[in-house]
């Protein structure tokens, strides 16, 4: 495999896929032109599925591709994690429209029932299309804050503004040290785990 395609425009997302490849393949690359995909599997893993082999089949590389949401078990049928960035069902909104919106749906929830899980899937696909490799993980556990700060943001990670860690006294992630954000970020180190073990047993 000498050169992977990240199917993805979110700038943390090639970051981490990236990562990810830099001891699978010589290089990686940007698409060279964005495409539409249609995300309508039914799971995170399905998702990452049909957008890697999309993308294969449109620039005859291979590709990897991510999906990922997170779950907020006391919002029952209120909350749909395939939607998590898409939720507020609008177009051309901003992460600070996201952040007020989930801060509004929440509100009326307290202490533990502000629980939210974190779930992430990678595939990787073939020029033909074919997809050779995906997985679905679990990642962190936290609860969602009731404010946030601005200053605690990065593009592509809208949700950390609002995610704390009751096992590193109640801070937000951006005021992690670097050991703990490792916790912080384990659905990644799982998904490198995984994706490095496959590829040495088959010499791809």
């Amino acid at each position: 495999m000498k050169n992977i395609i990240l199917a993805t425009n979110n700038t943390h997302k090639k970051e981490k896929l990236a990562w990810i490849m830099q001891d699978i393949t010589d290089s990686v690359s940007s698409m060279p032109e964005k495409i539409d995909v249609e995300e309508d599997g039914i799971t995170f893993v399905q998702n990452a599925e049909i957008k890697a082999s999309a993308v294969s089949k449109r620039f005859n590389e291979f590709s990897i591709a991510t999906d990922g949401g997170a779950e907020i078990p006391a919002l029952g049928v209120r909350w749909n994690s395939l939607l998590t960035r898409r939720f507020l069902g609008k177009a051309d909104i901003t992460d600070w429209d996201r952040i007020e919106g989930l801060l509004e749906l929440m509100k009326d929830l307290h202490g533990n029932d502000r629980r939210v899980v974190w779930r992430e899937a990678i595939a990787i696909s073939d020029p033909t299309g074919k997809i050779i490799f995906s997985k679905e993980v679990e990642g962190d556990t936290g609860l969602i804050q009731t404010e946030y700060s601005k200053k605690q943001y990065k593009e592509g990670i809208w949700l950390c503004t609002l995610w704390s860690y009751p096992q590193f006294g109640g801070r937000n992630f951006f005021d992690l040290n670097e050991e703990e954000i490792k916790e912080g970020e384990i659905s990644w180190w799982k998904l490198k785990d995984a994706a490095v073990s496959y590829f040495e047993s088959k010499k791809i």
